[in-house]
């Protein structure tokens, strides 16, 4: 006579092997959906890894070439500007400029920026820096305000604008604080930044005393 039993002299029934077949089968889908979801995140973490190079590369290249043009822009900013009114050189004092004398105004029909370079153009545009419905008023270049005419440059937006010139004065270099305006920018956001923050309260706080 055969014996239905198991080795272990103890029976399994039926229903209890359906149960352990069942288990063990979803335990595979398991694992195998594991190992999928697994191999999906490191794939999709492997594309951000790469986007984030691919982002940083360009950054740094843009970086590179806008802080050479700028430099220039500063040359030509301080050969045609005009120097602060006493009334504007304590202005710049009182936001932290040690050399308001060294800061020049220059009235321009459009703020500058390297569009001509196609590359500095898209990044630009991409960054919003320029492109459809931007408009650029007044930007810091070094000890040079460059202000588009037409534009009411008057008490707390001057302090906005001196307070940019006053980080570049106190960064190691312009190419220090162009790194760092960019690196916030894309971490913060324009209106999150620190840079801006202390620009935007330089606004509020000259515009009560108005």
């Amino acid at each position: 006579m055969m014996n239905d039993r198991p080795i272990s002299g103890t029976p399994i029934p039926t229903h209890a092997l359906r149960r352990s077949g069942i288990r063990t089968a979803l335990s595979a889908c398991a694992l195998f959906a594991a190992g999928m979801l697994s191999a999906c995140h490191t794939l999709a973490d492997e594309r951000i890894a790469s986007s984030q190079d691919e982002q940083r590369n360009a950054a740094a290249a843009f970086l590179a070439k806008y802080v050479a043009w700028a430099k220039l822009i500063e040359v030509q900013g301080q050969e045609r500007g005009v120097p602060l009114t006493p009334a504007e050189r304590r202005l710049a004092a009182e936001v932290g400029i040690a050399r308001p004398d060294k800061v020049r105004l220059v009235y321009v029909d459009a703020v500058p920026f390297p569009a001509d370079d196609p590359e500095m153009r898209a990044v630009g545009e991409s960054m919003g820096f320029i492109g459809p419905g931007v408009i650029n008023n007044a930007q810091a270049f070094g000890y040079t305000i460059w202000v588009r005419r037409g534009f009411t440059l008057d008490t707390p937006l001057l302090a906005h604008e001196l307070v940019h010139v006053a980080q570049i004065e106190r960064s190691a270099s312009f190419g220090a604080y162009a790194e760092r305006y960019m690196r916030e920018l894309m971490e913060f956001g324009h209106t999150g930044m620190p840079l801006e923050i202390e620009a935007h309260e330089a606004n509020r706080k000259y515009a009560a005393a108005d």
